[in-house]
């Protein structure tokens, strides 16, 4: 039979929830009794009947006749007669004990609903308001972000001025200055040398190329440490056993173990910088140079292996500074992608970088502003007062590898790099090796000045001699520019020895022959 309430048909096994289920439950045992009820009333009429005097006369007249043998029906009619009161006590009990457990889930179901009932009230009396008050929470939580924001932004900026700061005085101390000749070109120094753009590298010095490349690597390693960057281009400072700088390619930067100086893994003697054809270790990568021992003209001719190594090794090298201004937002040149011109200008972009056109404050609680005021208007200093005047705002120190705040390292940090837009320093070394050869293959006549022309001794009776300059004027090495040929140059540097003496048999004058 189904149930109205719960829609199940009722059954043994299945515990009743209503009345209906405990009616269903029910069903059989009252059938049952019903039944019980009906043999018992059969029963009693019997039993009425067989203990009546008509019947107990009848009776006797029969067992008068039948004997004993009506005895064993009686007994066990008898007996039936007790199974029949036990079953019907047994279905009573079972039917107090029904009605006990109906009675229990009624009050378990009271229990519940005054559970509910409680439950709900205490539901509606947090509900009132609670809006105001998730607003107000809301908004205590953002503030609380903001004040944070703002004071870790605060803090930021502070650490990007300190940054800033000591790139800045690291630039004064190495002797980083700007200057212009007597022809109106800029010129850029550190240390007293003159920085030597990549494309003029055939009229320099092997000293003075080596020494300016060393003090550039030195200032651009303590500001990357300063600023808490990591070069895309790994260079090897001078330590023991190590005593130049030396630069990886961007492929197996930071991904090798201690490796061997140029030079020294046991190979024959040579004097250029890259004697070590092979490393000692066939997976070790090999370091580029940045200094040689010869003129570029010259090593070119002797070692084109070790040529080509130096002129990666400088051009990764001015990659790496290009690469720093980026992230500091220094523009490289005018244009939005830096042209070859622009990343081969080491000396501008790295004064650019570090004492260019950008405020540089002092943190007020180490420096005091009196300091940084200058006391005479020098060129220089009139100079970096009209740049800083016309600078732009300053992002110098903001973006780094060091800190959580504006990481280059997260999503928007390499979309930051990714719009840089800088050449492939492989490629701009072989375009800067292209250029160099073509000047050393097609060096003609030169325009000299009006300097070159002055002539302290007598001229020769076999040829044309142009008048060199006077090197007690100028540093070691630097006085040979008025010859005529790259040649003459390359005769030149090997003429001056490191003490600034000549060899002997030189006196200063370069024959020329006649065409």
């Amino acid at each position: 039979m189904q149930c109205d309430i719960c829609f199940r048909t009722g059954g043994s096994r299945l515990p009743f929830l209503c009345p209906t289920d405990a009616r269903n439950r029910l069903y059989e045992p009252r059938i049952q009794n019903a039944r019980v009820l009906l043999e018992k009333d059969a029963l009693d009429q019997q039993i009425t009947t067989l203990l009546s005097p008509k019947a107990q006369s009848t009776g006797e007249k029969d067992n008068s006749l039948q004997g004993p043998a009506n005895g064993p029906n009686r007994a066990s009619i008898l007996a039936e007669r007790e199974r029949t009161v036990d079953r019907t006590l047994q279905i009573i009990t079972q039917a107090d004990e029904l009605r006990a457990k109906v009675e229990s889930a009624r009050e378990e179901i009271a229990k519940k609903k005054a559970l509910l009932a409680r439950r709900k009230s205490d539901l509606a009396s947090a509900l009132n308001g609670v809006d105001s008050r998730r607003t107000r929470q809301v908004e205590d939580v953002e503030k609380g972000l903001r004040m944070t924001k703002y004071k870790w932004n605060q803090g930021h900026g502070t650490t990007a001025a300190s940054r800033a700061f000591l790139c800045g005085e690291a630039a004064k101390l190495y002797g980083l200055k700007r200057a212009r000749r007597n022809s109106g070109l800029e010129e850029y120094k550190i240390g007293g040398v003159s920085i030597v753009d990549l494309r003029t590298m055939n009229t320099a010095s092997p000293a003075q190329i080596s020494t300016a490349l060393s003090h550039i690597v030195h200032l651009l390693m303590l500001s990357t440490h300063y600023l808490a960057i990591r070069l895309p281009a790994e260079i090897t400072l001078p330590h023991r056993d190590y005593p130049l700088p030396t630069v990886f390619n961007l492929s197996s930067s930071y991904k090798h173990a201690d490796v061997p100086f140029p030079g020294t893994s046991g190979q024959s003697s040579n004097t250029s910088p890259t004697a070590s054809r092979q490393p000692e270790q066939p997976n070790q990568p090999r370091p580029r140079p940045l200094f040689i021992k010869k003129p570029l003209p010259l090593l070119a001719t002797e070692d084109p292996s070790g040529y080509g190594l130096f002129l990666e090794g400088v051009t990764l090298l001015a990659y790496d500074v290009a690469w720093v201004c980026k992230s500091q937002g220094i523009p490289v040149g005018e244009d939005k992608e830096p042209s070859f011109e622009d990343i081969c200008n080491i000396g501008k972009n790295l004064y650019n970088l570090l004492l260019g056109s950008r405020p540089r404050p002092a943190p007020p609680s180490r420096v005091p502003s009196a300091q940084t005021t200058p006391t005479k208007g020098t060129r220089d200093t009139e100079t970096e007062t009209e740049d800083r005047k016309n600078a732009p705002a300053a992002t110098m120190g903001q973006y780094s590898h060091g800190s959580a705040h504006s990481f280059l390292g997260n999503a928007e940090g390499t979309y930051f790099i990714r719009s840089w837009k800088l050449p492939n320093p492989m490629k701009l070394a072989g375009e800067l090796k292209l250029k160099l050869l073509s000047e050393v293959a097609n060096a003609e006549w030169e325009v000299l000045d009006e300097d070159a022309w002055h002539v302290d001794d007598e001229m020769g009776d076999d040829g044309v001699v142009v008048g060199a300059r006077k090197e007690g004027d100028k540093a070691p090495g630097l006085g040979m520019q008025s010859f005529m040929s790259m040649r003459t140059v390359m005769e030149a540097v090997e003429m001056v020895g490191g003490d600034g003496a000549r060899k002997p048999g030189t006196n200063g004058w370069t024959k020329l022959k006649p065409r």
